[in-house]
């Protein structure tokens, strides 16, 4: 399974349970036997700590995830890493294929740990390619270190012979007609497949003239989404297209990151739609005030307990619908108050602070 949206709020709602939930993140750098060797020290760390009922339903988790780490190895997944989410007393059981190496967890408690999930997710957000020439288009999902090719679709479309006068305007034209009516087939199944892939960039790839009349036959709102185009031919391998487009989602995403916390800091000068600090976004978070919660790098490097307090604003964030931004480059308005603040959907009066 992709790591979608979708995925994060199926774990948020098994949170606050009296349920036994099990948690694994495991890095693949090292292969296969270190995870397993991983699995197994913390299981029999874990198991003293586990009431009768609790370990019977633990026992029962590390048989699940036994079986997705071997269906995963047997259909040659490489890496970078799993995440994986059991609560049988929900019958839910989750597997997740990673875009970057997560830091090793294996834990039980009554609710998933989901804040590495939240991270991944905002980094490696997923974008939709279209690479398009004369030949014919592909429509990959990208996220990080993965690219799947989701569709292909073949069509020749005659290039210009030489001739001249009246015979080549009519050719012409003919011609114009398949390209509009190639690129409004193109643009209509990437529309489908991004809405299924949660997609929310999309960079076009290829010949000029093809990608501008793609471009052309996206709805409005798939066309908003459109952050660069580069140019392509069809016939070179995908890992040199994830080269050659990976410079342009890394700026956008920075690009973004610089436009929210702008924001964050205007809101919070204005006394607007903004609070600083870790116990204030909670109290929002409990609100159901936050549109987005924002998390700088330099809350790990200077809270105490750090992780535990991502973890828990993450979700809340997660069940209250509300966005999560992990910012690597903050400084600002974010790093004064704390590294940990909140854009809101509504002004809430003031409460604790850091």
């Amino acid at each position: 399974m992709r790591l979608t949206e979708d995925v994060l709020h199926e774990l948020a709602r098994l949170a606050r349970t009296d349920r036994t939930v099990l948690s694994a993140y495991l890095a693949l750098a090292d292969g296969w036997d270190a995870a397993a060797a991983f699995v197994a020290k913390e299981a029999a760390r874990l198991a003293p700590f586990l009431d009768a009922g609790e370990r019977d339903y633990f026992e029962g988790s590390l048989s699940f995830l036994s079986d997705y780490v071997n269906e995963s190895k047997a259909r040659g997944y490489a890496g970078p890493g799993l995440a994986f989410f059991a609560d049988l007393g929900a019958d839910f059981v989750r597997g997740v294929e990673l875009v970057m190496p997560p830091a090793p967890l294996l834990a039980v408690d009554d609710e998933a740990v989901i804040a590495p999930l939240a991270l991944q997710l905002d980094e490696y957000q997923a974008v939709g390619v279209i690479t398009v020439d004369a030949a014919g288009a592909k429509i990959y999902i990208a996220a990080g270190r993965v690219a799947e090719e989701e569709d292909s679709l073949r069509e020749n479309i005659h290039h210009l012979s030489k001739v001249g006068g009246w015979s080549q305007m009519r050719y012409q034209r003919r011609r114009d007609k398949e390209v509009k009516r190639f690129a409004g087939e193109v643009a209509k199944r990437a529309e489908q497949v991004f809405a299924e892939g949660d997609v929310g960039r999309v960079l076009l790839a290829g010949r000029d003239r093809m990608v501008a009349a793609v471009e052309e036959e996206l709805s409005p709102a798939w066309r908003g989404k459109v952050i660069g185009t580069v140019r392509w031919d069809l016939d070179a391998s995908d890992d040199e297209l994830l080269a050659k487009i990976r410079p342009v989602l890394e700026e956008a995403e920075r690009d973004e990151e610089a436009k929210l916390l702008e924001r964050y800091a205007g809101e919070l000068r204005r006394g607007g739609l903004a609070v600083a600090g870790a116990k204030a976004a909670e109290r929002a978070l409990q609100m159901g005030a936050v549109d987005t919660l924002v998390i700088g790098k330099g809350f790990y490097e200077t809270a105490a307990g750090a992780p535990e307090v991502v973890e828990k604003l993450a979700s809340l964030a997660e069940t209250t619908g509300a966005n999560v931004s992990f910012v690597p480059a903050e400084g600002g308005a974010l790093a004064q108050g704390g590294h940990v603040g909140a854009l809101l959907r509504f002004k809430i009066s003031p409460g604790d602070g850091t």
